[in-house]
């Protein structure tokens, strides 16, 4: 089971989204795709950008293919790492709220659970500590 943090939007034609905690594999492998495909166009940008300058600065230094190689998979684990933040980040700042985090083995299943306790939110009957209105 997966952890997963929902997220709900504030106007009614967007979808719930739900985004899993920890790394991100297709941000490490594909980093360059994830984030055109997640339209995240600062950070693909920022991407390029590390990218370029993490080439020019070793092949100034005189590193060898070993040390560019390492110093490329460092950047492409900071991005993994970080990827799913990122996209929490994005969301957020396009009015999503964090709605719930939950336990579901995919992102359909954690929506689904998410969307069947929505009418339970709602209702106010008085409840004891045994879970029931007596």
């Amino acid at each position: 089971m997966r952890v997963y943090t929902v997220y709900e939007p504030s106007d009614i034609g967007s979808n719930i989204v739900a985004i899993k905690e920890g790394f991100n594999w297709v941000a490490f492998i594909f980093s360059m795709p994830w984030a055109l495909f997640n339209r995240l166009w600062l950070w693909l940008f920022g991407i390029v950008i590390a990218n370029v300058f993490i080439g020019w600065v070793l092949i100034i230094l005189g590193g060898d293919t070993i040390v560019q190689a390492i110093a490329f998979l460092g950047l492409a684990l900071i991005i993994g790492w970080t990827a799913n933040d990122i996209k929490r980040h994005n969301l957020t700042k396009r009015g999503f709220k964090g709605a719930v985090v939950l336990l579901a083995n995919t992102k359909e299943i954690a929506v689904s659970r998410y969307v069947a306790t929505i009418p339970n939110r709602f209702i106010k009957t008085p409840r004891n500590r045994a879970g029931g209105p007596w």
